[in-house]
Protein backbone atom coordinates (compact mmCIF):
# COMPACT_ATOMS: atom_id res chain seq x y z
CA UNK A 1 0.00 0.00 0.00
CA UNK A 2 1.06 3.47 0.10
CA UNK A 3 3.89 4.40 2.02
CA UNK A 4 3.53 5.44 5.80
CA UNK A 5 5.43 8.87 6.74
CA UNK A 6 4.92 11.65 9.68
CA UNK A 7 5.79 15.25 8.98
CA UNK A 8 9.02 16.13 10.64
CA UNK A 9 9.09 17.34 14.33
CA UNK A 10 12.09 18.08 16.53
CA UNK A 11 12.98 15.64 18.62
CA UNK A 12 16.05 14.58 21.49
CA UNK A 13 16.89 11.94 23.10
CA UNK A 14 19.45 10.83 26.35
CA UNK A 15 20.54 7.56 26.41
CA UNK A 16 22.14 5.31 29.12
CA UNK A 17 24.05 1.85 28.98
CA UNK A 18 25.77 -0.23 31.61
CA UNK A 19 27.44 -3.25 31.63
CA UNK A 20 29.01 -6.32 33.94
CA UNK A 21 31.19 -8.99 33.19
CA UNK A 22 32.97 -12.00 35.24
CA UNK A 23 35.35 -14.65 34.53
CA UNK A 24 36.04 -17.70 36.00
CA UNK A 25 39.63 -19.18 34.56
CA UNK A 26 38.64 -22.92 35.10
CA UNK A 27 42.16 -24.55 34.52
CA UNK A 28 44.76 -22.42 33.21
CA UNK A 29 44.41 -22.71 29.93
CA UNK A 30 40.91 -22.11 29.62
CA UNK A 31 38.05 -19.80 30.84
CA UNK A 32 34.47 -18.82 31.02
CA UNK A 33 33.17 -15.10 30.61
CA UNK A 34 29.96 -13.77 31.09
CA UNK A 35 28.72 -10.80 30.73
CA UNK A 36 25.28 -8.51 31.15
CA UNK A 37 24.90 -5.43 29.02
CA UNK A 38 21.91 -2.97 28.89
CA UNK A 39 22.06 -0.22 26.22
CA UNK A 40 19.83 2.58 24.65
CA UNK A 41 20.05 3.57 21.73
CA UNK A 42 18.51 7.14 20.16
CA UNK A 43 16.76 6.26 16.50
CA UNK A 44 18.91 7.83 13.67
CA UNK A 45 18.01 11.12 11.52
CA UNK A 46 17.04 9.20 8.71
CA UNK A 47 15.17 6.28 10.64
CA UNK A 48 13.18 9.34 11.96
CA UNK A 49 12.75 11.74 9.13
CA UNK A 50 13.59 9.54 5.79
CA UNK A 51 11.01 9.75 2.94
CA UNK A 52 12.91 9.81 -0.32
CA UNK A 53 15.42 7.41 -2.97
CA UNK A 54 18.12 6.14 -1.50
CA UNK A 55 21.04 5.72 -4.22
CA UNK A 56 23.19 2.86 -2.76
CA UNK A 57 20.55 0.50 -2.08
CA UNK A 58 17.84 1.40 -4.59
CA UNK A 59 15.30 1.76 -2.55
CA UNK A 60 12.72 4.33 -1.72
CA UNK A 61 13.23 4.55 2.11
CA UNK A 62 10.09 6.12 4.70
CA UNK A 63 10.94 7.10 8.09
CA UNK A 64 9.05 7.55 11.45
CA UNK A 65 9.54 10.65 13.37
CA UNK A 66 7.49 8.85 15.88
CA UNK A 67 9.57 6.47 16.94
CA UNK A 68 10.86 6.42 20.33
CA UNK A 69 14.41 5.18 21.74
CA UNK A 70 15.87 1.21 20.84
CA UNK A 71 16.32 -0.38 24.33
CA UNK A 72 18.51 -3.99 24.54
CA UNK A 73 19.58 -6.04 27.37
CA UNK A 74 21.95 -9.06 26.55
CA UNK A 75 23.57 -11.87 27.62
CA UNK A 76 27.04 -13.05 26.62
CA UNK A 77 29.02 -16.37 27.38
CA UNK A 78 32.37 -16.87 26.02
CA UNK A 79 34.68 -19.75 26.20
CA UNK A 80 38.33 -19.50 25.72
CA UNK A 81 41.53 -21.62 25.54
CA UNK A 82 44.95 -21.47 24.70
CA UNK A 83 47.58 -23.91 24.77
CA UNK A 84 51.09 -25.20 22.87
CA UNK A 85 49.54 -25.15 19.52
CA UNK A 86 45.88 -23.96 19.29
CA UNK A 87 43.77 -21.62 20.39
CA UNK A 88 40.07 -21.57 20.73
CA UNK A 89 36.99 -19.24 21.36
CA UNK A 90 33.63 -19.66 21.84
CA UNK A 91 30.22 -17.66 21.96
CA UNK A 92 27.04 -17.48 22.82
CA UNK A 93 24.78 -14.63 22.82
CA UNK A 94 21.12 -13.48 23.31
CA UNK A 95 19.59 -9.92 23.08
CA UNK A 96 16.32 -8.93 24.18
CA UNK A 97 14.97 -5.32 22.21
CA UNK A 98 12.61 -2.93 23.39
CA UNK A 99 11.48 -0.86 20.12
CA UNK A 100 13.71 -2.56 18.16
CA UNK A 101 13.97 -0.30 14.65
CA UNK A 102 14.27 -2.38 11.44
CA UNK A 103 13.57 -1.35 7.72
CA UNK A 104 11.08 -3.88 5.52
CA UNK A 105 9.87 -4.01 2.07
CA UNK A 106 6.27 -3.40 2.13
CA UNK A 107 5.77 -4.19 -1.48
CA UNK A 108 5.17 -0.67 -2.60
CA UNK A 109 6.88 0.93 -5.80
CA UNK A 110 7.30 5.16 -5.21
CA UNK A 111 9.72 7.04 -8.00
CA UNK A 112 10.21 3.50 -9.96
CA UNK A 113 11.59 2.07 -6.71
CA UNK A 114 10.84 -0.70 -4.04
CA UNK A 115 9.38 1.14 -0.90
CA UNK A 116 10.80 0.21 2.73
CA UNK A 117 8.97 1.77 5.37
CA UNK A 118 11.41 1.98 9.13
CA UNK A 119 9.74 0.13 11.62
CA UNK A 120 10.24 -0.20 15.32
CA UNK A 121 8.81 -3.39 17.49
CA UNK A 122 9.85 -5.25 20.16
CA UNK A 123 12.29 -8.59 19.38
CA UNK A 124 14.33 -11.15 20.07
CA UNK A 125 18.29 -11.97 18.55
CA UNK A 126 20.38 -14.84 19.49
CA UNK A 127 23.24 -16.81 18.03
CA UNK A 128 26.30 -17.87 18.11
CA UNK A 129 30.41 -17.50 17.10
CA UNK A 130 33.40 -19.69 16.87
CA UNK A 131 37.12 -19.38 16.28
CA UNK A 132 39.11 -22.17 15.97
CA UNK A 133 43.20 -22.22 15.59
CA UNK A 134 45.26 -25.26 15.31
CA UNK A 135 49.01 -26.11 14.26
CA UNK A 136 49.21 -29.24 12.58
CA UNK A 137 53.35 -29.81 12.13
CA UNK A 138 56.08 -28.18 11.05
CA UNK A 139 57.58 -29.28 7.90
CA UNK A 140 61.24 -27.86 7.20
CA UNK A 141 60.73 -23.80 7.93
CA UNK A 142 57.18 -23.96 7.49
CA UNK A 143 54.54 -24.17 10.38
CA UNK A 144 51.26 -25.80 8.94
CA UNK A 145 48.26 -24.50 10.64
CA UNK A 146 44.54 -24.81 10.21
CA UNK A 147 42.08 -22.32 11.60
CA UNK A 148 38.01 -21.90 11.15
CA UNK A 149 35.59 -19.57 12.17
CA UNK A 150 31.78 -20.07 12.29
CA UNK A 151 28.78 -17.66 12.79
CA UNK A 152 25.06 -17.87 13.11
CA UNK A 153 22.24 -15.41 13.78
CA UNK A 154 18.65 -15.93 14.53
CA UNK A 155 16.20 -12.92 14.84
CA UNK A 156 12.63 -12.49 15.16
CA UNK A 157 9.69 -9.75 16.06
CA UNK A 158 8.51 -10.57 19.63
CA UNK A 159 4.80 -12.13 18.45
CA UNK A 160 5.53 -11.72 14.62
CA UNK A 161 7.77 -13.50 12.11
CA UNK A 162 11.65 -13.27 10.65
CA UNK A 163 13.63 -9.75 10.58
CA UNK A 164 14.44 -9.25 7.54
CA UNK A 165 17.88 -9.31 6.31
CA UNK A 166 19.26 -11.71 8.56
CA UNK A 167 22.47 -13.78 7.30
CA UNK A 168 22.26 -17.40 7.27
CA UNK A 169 24.66 -20.17 8.81
CA UNK A 170 28.49 -19.46 7.69
CA UNK A 171 31.31 -21.58 7.95
CA UNK A 172 34.71 -20.77 7.23
CA UNK A 173 38.15 -23.18 6.93
CA UNK A 174 41.79 -22.41 6.03
CA UNK A 175 44.92 -24.48 5.28
CA UNK A 176 48.20 -22.28 6.09
CA UNK A 177 51.45 -23.13 5.48
CA UNK A 178 54.00 -19.99 6.97
CA UNK A 179 57.24 -19.26 6.80
CA UNK A 180 59.76 -16.35 7.66
CA UNK A 181 59.69 -15.86 4.00
CA UNK A 182 56.87 -17.47 1.81
CA UNK A 183 53.13 -17.93 3.21
CA UNK A 184 50.70 -19.99 1.39
CA UNK A 185 47.36 -20.18 2.73
CA UNK A 186 43.93 -22.03 0.80
CA UNK A 187 40.60 -21.34 2.39
CA UNK A 188 37.24 -22.75 1.97
CA UNK A 189 34.00 -20.59 2.45
CA UNK A 190 30.57 -22.32 3.08
CA UNK A 191 26.99 -20.29 3.59
CA UNK A 192 24.08 -22.21 3.94
CA UNK A 193 20.99 -20.85 2.12
CA UNK A 194 18.71 -18.47 3.78
CA UNK A 195 14.73 -19.47 3.61
CA UNK A 196 13.54 -17.97 6.84
CA UNK A 197 12.18 -14.89 5.59
CA UNK A 198 10.30 -11.76 5.97
CA UNK A 199 7.57 -10.57 4.19
CA UNK A 200 8.62 -9.72 0.32
CA UNK A 201 11.64 -10.96 0.62
CA UNK A 202 13.15 -13.54 -1.61
CA UNK A 203 14.86 -16.55 -0.56
CA UNK A 204 19.00 -16.95 -0.72
CA UNK A 205 20.89 -19.84 -2.41
CA UNK A 206 23.58 -21.09 -0.65
CA UNK A 207 27.09 -21.37 -2.03
CA UNK A 208 30.82 -22.51 -1.40
CA UNK A 209 33.41 -20.40 -2.23
CA UNK A 210 37.37 -21.12 -2.83
CA UNK A 211 39.74 -18.13 -2.04
CA UNK A 212 43.79 -19.03 -2.02
CA UNK A 213 47.06 -16.60 -1.71
CA UNK A 214 50.63 -16.49 -1.87
CA UNK A 215 52.86 -13.91 -0.08
CA UNK A 216 56.29 -13.63 -0.73
CA UNK A 217 59.00 -11.63 1.18
CA UNK A 218 62.45 -12.36 -0.66
CA UNK A 219 64.37 -10.30 1.64
CA UNK A 220 63.68 -11.92 4.73
CA UNK A 221 60.93 -11.16 7.30
CA UNK A 222 61.84 -8.22 8.47
CA UNK A 223 62.23 -6.67 5.08
CA UNK A 224 59.32 -4.25 4.34
CA UNK A 225 58.81 -5.63 0.66
CA UNK A 226 56.39 -7.94 0.03
CA UNK A 227 54.92 -9.71 -2.69
CA UNK A 228 51.31 -11.00 -2.76
CA UNK A 229 49.58 -13.42 -5.76
CA UNK A 230 45.78 -13.79 -4.47
CA UNK A 231 42.87 -15.55 -6.13
CA UNK A 232 39.42 -15.13 -4.97
CA UNK A 233 36.82 -17.47 -6.04
CA UNK A 234 38.86 -19.29 -7.65
CA UNK A 235 35.89 -21.29 -8.91
CA UNK A 236 33.32 -18.67 -10.11
CA UNK A 237 30.61 -19.43 -7.94
CA UNK A 238 27.11 -17.00 -8.39
CA UNK A 239 27.35 -15.82 -4.26
CA UNK A 240 24.61 -13.77 -2.60
CA UNK A 241 24.85 -12.15 0.83
CA UNK A 242 21.23 -12.52 2.14
CA UNK A 243 22.24 -9.34 4.15
CA UNK A 244 22.78 -7.05 1.30
CA UNK A 245 19.60 -5.03 -0.18
CA UNK A 246 20.84 -5.19 -3.52
CA UNK A 247 21.42 -9.73 -3.48
CA UNK A 248 18.75 -10.00 -6.22
CA UNK A 249 20.40 -7.95 -8.48
CA UNK A 250 24.53 -7.52 -7.49
CA UNK A 251 26.17 -10.89 -6.57
CA UNK A 252 29.46 -11.04 -5.03
CA UNK A 253 32.48 -10.62 -7.18
CA UNK A 254 33.46 -13.42 -10.05
CA UNK A 255 36.97 -15.11 -10.17
CA UNK A 256 39.31 -12.19 -8.89
CA UNK A 257 42.81 -13.32 -9.48
CA UNK A 258 45.40 -10.15 -8.28
CA UNK A 259 49.35 -9.51 -7.96
CA UNK A 260 50.16 -6.87 -5.37
CA UNK A 261 53.49 -5.27 -4.26
CA UNK A 262 53.89 -3.39 -1.07
CA UNK A 263 56.57 -1.47 0.04
CA UNK A 264 56.53 0.19 3.32
CA UNK A 265 59.51 3.00 4.47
Amino acid sequence: GTPRFDPPRSRSFNGNSGGLGAVYAFTPEFSLAVNGTYTERAPTFYELYANGPHAATGSYEVGDSTFGKEKSTGLEAILRGSGDGYSLSASFYYSWFKGFIFETQTGAIQDNLPVFQFGQADARHYGAEIEVSVKLATIGNFAINLDGVGDFTRASIKGGGPLPRIPALRLLGGLEAQSDTLTGRVEVEWVDGQNRIAAFETPTKGYTMVNGSLSLKPFGADSKFNLTLSANNIFDVDARRHASFLKDYAPLGGRDIRLGLRFAF
